[in-house]
């Protein structure tokens, strides 16, 4: 009978705890947290208050026809990369880490996705792409085209510009 009343007791004083410890406020500190909401902020934002240095300067497009004005003045947009072996070995492995999946690995459009796709991708290796310039190349890289994605934020500038090295060194005539 003792025993029983000790359990009982012991069982007791352990449920109260329970209940002390939801009492307490360190339960709530998630739900009370302050919550920094963007919609509250000032608008428009103060001058100078976005960074312009350093940012993507391409302009996107939204029809076919913008596309194509925006290639075309990209073409004046030089390599600030050199074609050198290191280059194009960053290009390769950044291509097949990217663009194989798509464009295969000779380039024909023929990866495992592309062959998915209902628009097969471009072969790098005919004249439509190697007749572009390599700032026509970039823009396309940077800002996608039907089926192909935009690397602007999967690619750093550098890294499109060693990609398009090896597209040169890689897929160009012989």
């Amino acid at each position: 009978m003792m025993i029983r009343l000790a359990r009982a007791a012991t069982i007791l004083l352990l449920l109260s705890q329970v209940a002390v410890g939801w009492a307490f406020p360190w339960d709530k500190d998630m739900v009370d947290q302050p919550v920094p909401k963007a919609q509250r902020s000032q608008a428009p934002a103060e001058p100078d208050a976005i960074p312009t240095t350093g940012t993507e300067t391409l302009p996107t497009s939204t029809t076919d026809i913008e596309f194509i004005e925006n290639k075309d003045n990209a073409a004046t947009l030089e390599n600030p990369i050199p074609m050198t072996a290191e280059s194009v070995d960053t290009g390769k492995y950044l291509f097949e880490l990217n663009c194989v999946v798509c464009h295969g690995v000779e380039g024909v459009g023929d990866g495992p996705v592309g062959l998915l796709l209902a628009v097969v991708p471009v072969d790098i290796n005919l004249p439509y792409t190697q007749d572009q310039t390599d700032g026509q190349l970039f823009y396309t890289l940077t800002r996608g085209r039907v089926t192909m994605p935009y690397y602007r934020d999967a690619l750093s500038r550098e890294e499109r510009w060693h990609v398009i090295n090896y597209i040169r060194a890689e897929f160009g005539p012989e």
